[in-house]
């Protein structure tokens, strides 16, 4: 059975979170509000395809400079979990070439219309409820995925039972807890943060997702597992700056609706984040790496 034929069979899962008809993060009377188990980003926002590429541009680097130390090679196969916009998945395709593959899963895979190359196939699946072909990739990568899943151990062991034996395990998850420290004060911006992730928390997502990566990864059995973090001073009003700036506004409706931030106050920290004067540190990204037995 092919990945699309799993998929397409298992499909209905991937919706059963939302009553027909309401978009993601709104309940379906029309409220903005977040239920648990439920992706807190809302696919259909009209500027969610820009937040994906401004958070691309801050951890692509890192990421590929991981993937390279792995050694990926021409002929592999390779599963993308999560692929956005296809940063990543463009790489893949070049690096692994015309004699293997990419296989770019997503929740909305229309950002990925632009790869046009024969050795990538893009598919909608849902790492919640649906399984990847078993034994299927020489690789495995996942970049900020399974830190909003409930049942993350169930996602990794999902993962590694895709891959062949051999086959290595990359995943991307992050530690929120230094996020906007800052020379400006060490509460720059805390109310904001704690708002947008006790929303966040709420639908599942785990502020400390990169450390429960590794704790999957060891109780699975997996071997040669390595863990390391990354994180990068962001200057306002830059690219990267911006990234943090549509974070704010995808939550605003439901921060406000929720009493957690007023108008005035989201206005004063987005008005704070395009200040090239005020420079403050990004979440810790831990890359977990670790190969399944052969």
């Amino acid at each position: 059975m092919s990945i699309v034929e799993n998929a397409t069979r298992s499909g209905s899962a991937a919706r059963e979170d939302r009553p027909a008809g309401a978009r993601p993060g709104e309940h379906p009377g029309g409220g903005a509000g977040t239920r648990p188990g439920e992706y807190v980003f809302d696919q259909a926002w009209d500027r969610e395809s820009e937040r994906l590429r401004t958070n691309e541009a801050i951890w692509d680097p890192g990421t590929v400079e991981r993937l390279e130390r792995i050694g990926v090679a021409e002929g592999w196969s390779v599963l993308e979990v999560g692929a956005g916009t296809g940063s990543i998945t463009g790489w893949l395709s070049e690096r692994v070439g015309p004699r293997g593959r990419v296989v770019a899963v997503d929740l909305e895979t229309s950002r990925l219309d632009w790869l046009r190359a024969p050795n990538v196939e893009a598919v909608t699946l849902d790492i919640r409820h649906q399984d990847p072909p078993r034994e299927a990739f020489d690789l495995v990568h996942a970049r900020m995925v399974v830190q909003h899943l409930q049942d993350r151990p169930g996602a990794v062991a999902r993962l590694v039972r895709a891959l062949k034996p051999g086959g290595v395990l990359f995943l991307e998850d992050t530690d929120s807890l230094p996020l906007f420290r800052s020379a400006t004060g060490e509460d720059f911006l805390a109310d904001v943060k704690a708002a947008g992730y006790g929303l966040m928390r709420r639908a599942g997502h785990e502020p400390r997702g990169g450390h429960f990566d590794l704790a999957a990864v060891l109780d699975l059995g997996l071997e040669e597992v390595s863990a390391e973090g990354r994180a990068v001073m962001v200057r306002g009003g830059s690219h990267q700056a911006r990234h943090y700036m549509l974070w704010l506004e995808s939550l605003r409706s439901r921060l406000v609706a929720q009493g957690l931030l007023d108008e005035e106050r989201i206005e004063a920290a987005l008005r704070e984040m395009a200040d090239p004067a005020n420079r403050w540190l990004s979440q810790v990204l831990i890359s977990t790496i670790a190969r399944k037995p052969r």
